[in-house]
């Protein structure tokens, strides 16, 4: 019976009042509706510079180490080469990146920044800083069990 009461004052304390998710059914729908509160949040942020969110993380990882593969962005990304190589498109016509060879392979080729791709480093407001104050109401604790979760949560899902 303790354990029980363990229980409750642990989801009380952790999860507030109100009714929270009971079936993974609910969970889901909660991980959903996180998701795309988070997109529109990163769309309103990378708007001021004229990006999409695509495009965005894509200038990311290149800001971090330029010339990468398009495999390697649509790895990082989650998303198919085809959907990479129309981002990137866009990008070399508003002159972001500009595709080179691949000097160790020369069948694929390279997204380099150009100029105009690195100087937008500068202007652009960083997702961290969203992400960082999107929830004022979790503390460090919070955070580490919650990511602990989710990770759990990913790696039991059957696929």
């Amino acid at each position: 019976m303790s354990n029980k009461i363990n229980e409750e004052e642990v989801l009380a304390q952790c999860c507030g009042e109100g009714p929270n998710p009971k079936t993974f059914g609910e969970i889901f729908e909660l991980v959903y509706k996180i998701n795309k509160r988070m997109e529109k949040m990163q769309r309103q942020t990378v708007q001021e510079s004229n990006l999409t969110p695509a495009q965005f993380l894509i200038l990311k990882q290149l800001w971090e180490h330029d010339r990468k593969q398009f495999k390697e962005l649509a790895e990082i990304s989650h998303c198919s080469r085809s959907t990479i190589t129309g981002v990137v498109d866009t990008m070399e016509k508003n002159w972001l990146v500009k595709r080179v060879p691949n000097p160790k392979d020369r069948r694929s080729q390279l997204v380099k920044l150009t100029k105009k791709g690195k100087d937008l480093e500068k202007l652009t407001p960083q997702m961290d800083g969203l992400t960082n104050n999107c929830c004022k109401g979790l503390d460090d604790f919070d955070i580490k069990m919650l990511g602990g979760l989710l990770k759990k949560l990913y790696e039991s899902l059957i696929y």
